[in-house]
């Protein structure tokens, strides 16, 4: 397995730089994802510079340094000085004293609404991040697959931070665990403890106010439904990542030679273009179109402030137009060459480009010893996990239109 490792963490850290891209199109709550969700933050660095950072980490002083700085951002996040969770309270409580009875609650009443729908928004937020840490979780127990017992798969995130939050001597596997176990733990434990304190509030409510409780409840799983969307989409890769190396697992449990591996190789990386490519070309039609049909398609255009000095009005109008013009037909002109060149690259790698090359592979291992031959069930795991790629690619292309889509309508 280890002649592979480097072509897959580089292949799972170029995932992950494709997800971010993803993420920053659609509208989240920052605040949210930065001080309860610091980890999820990869810088794109290469193998040696990631080994050459972790060398210089020191062991678990700095663990609880690192612990106690995203706990005190995470503090300072859920504190009633954060103005933008303010207002978002502010706007939940304004839409409950408009539609419900709370409007006839005294007034002292209302900071213990205040209160309750602080907790509220705190309880769920770290219910949804708990959920993508119970997936990580799972995956390192080899507990992914319902009903099934399967590898002990540890994500790469989860990886590349255990070796920089814990030590980077540990072993992986136990670092690893200490991480997911203890940061389940503090979800846990919030989580918890916020339940108390709104379980006391919310006995304090009048005989009405289960209505006005079940009000901001729905109120709020609407302002956390992009949060939520987005780790969904987590927890699925983190699906498919599993997948993937599962297969790639068992195809060197058939103890295949360094010929038969770098044949695998080759046709995974054939297989992968094909399909790629193909998915690629119908994003970028895709977006070609949305672009088109937004309001946003049209560009705003500053004119050289030169014009604004023209006397003449239908000459300086005459300008206007002809540099709308050349600007737009150089839009057009950029899009059609996106659509062109990935159509050309989809013609190279076409559908029979995999076919042809495994019907070369096979033609040409009648001459070689039985040892170097790629076997039947060898193929048959590389089309497996050539199959879940492709699937994890449409779903990546799918949440990308989803993510445009969902922009336009802000």
């Amino acid at each position: 397995m280890a002649r592979n490792n480097d072509i897959v963490d580089k292949e799972q850290y170029a995932d992950f730089d494709i997800s971010e891209e993803m993420y920053n199109e659609i509208e989240l709550d920052n605040d949210v994802i930065d001080a309860l969700e610091e980890e999820d933050k990869i810088v794109n660095f290469d193998s040696n510079c990631l080994s050459q950072r972790l060398s210089q980490l020191s062991t678990s002083n700095q663990r609880q340094q690192k612990n106690g700085q995203r706990l005190d951002k995470t503090s300072r996040y859920l504190s009633n000085k954060n103005e933008r969770l303010q207002k978002l309270i502010n706007e939940i409580l304004s839409t409950v004293m408009t539609t419900t009875t709370a409007s006839s609650i005294p007034v002292y009443k209302e900071e213990d609404l205040r209160q309750i729908t602080s907790l509220i928004h705190k309880i769920r937020s770290e219910e949804i991040l708990h959920s993508l840490w119970m997936t990580y979780w799972k995956s390192g127990m080899g507990q992914l697959i319902e009903n099934q017992t399967g590898p002990t798969i540890w994500p790469m995130i989860v990886k590349t931070i255990a070796k920089q939050a814990i030590n980077a001597d540990a072993a992986e596997n136990d670092a690893c665990t200490t991480l997911v176990h203890d940061r389940l733990r503090e979800y846990n434990d919030k989580i918890q403890k916020y339940q108390t304190e709104l379980g006391v509030l919310k006995s304090r409510l009048p005989n009405d106010g289960e209505t006005v409780y079940q009000t901001i409840e729905t109120l709020i799983e609407q302002k956390l439904e992009n949060l939520r969307q987005k780790i969904e989409h987590k927890i699925t890769l983190v699906q498919y990542d599993y997948k993937d190396r599962a297969l790639e697992l068992e195809f060197f449990q058939q103890n295949p030679s360094d010929h038969c591996i770098k044949l695998y190789k080759h046709l995974y990386d054939v297989r992968y273009k094909q399909d790629v490519t193909r998915e690629e070309v119908q994003l970028v039609k895709q977006r070609i179109s949305h672009y088109n049909n937004s309001p946003r398609s049209k560009l705003q255009i500053t004119h050289p402030t030169f014009i604004t000095t023209i006397t003449n009005q239908d000459f300086q109008q005459q300008l206007n137009n002809q540099l709308t013009n050349a600007v737009e037909q150089a839009k057009d002109d950029m899009l059609n060459l996106y659509v062109k060149t990935a159509e050309t690259q989809m013609e190279h790698y076409g559908k029979q480009y995999y076919d042809r090359e495994l019907d070369k592979i096979f033609v040409e291992r009648k001459s070689l010893p039985v040892d170097q031959q790629l076997t039947t069930i060898m193929v048959n795991l590389l089309e497996q996990r050539a199959d879940n790629r492709k699937e994890r690619i449409k779903y990546v292309n799918q949440f990308k239109i989803h993510c445009l889509h969902s922009n336009s309508n802000h």
